[in-house]
């Protein structure tokens, strides 16, 4: 297993995890929302590519509509 920091907490992930299958894992279904990973954002086009290393930092933000 290996380890990233999600959101400021620990968090285990399988070797070779993408950024996508971390989403699905967590069951996100929010369409806006942006993803950084050790301060640079990844566009959503490279969620399926970006491979999660041992120790990154990922940050999800969820952008929610109000008035």
């Amino acid at each position: 297993m290996a380890s990233v920091l999600l959101n400021g907490k620990d968090y285990e992930i399988a070797p070779n995890s993408t950024i996508l299958s971390l989403i699905e894992g967590l069951e996100i279904t929010h369409k806006a929302m942006a993803i950084a990973v050790n301060t640079q954002v990844v566009q959503k086009s490279q969620w399926a590519l970006f491979v999660l290393q041992n120790g990154d930092e990922v940050e999800i933000l969820d952008f929610v509509g109000g008035g």
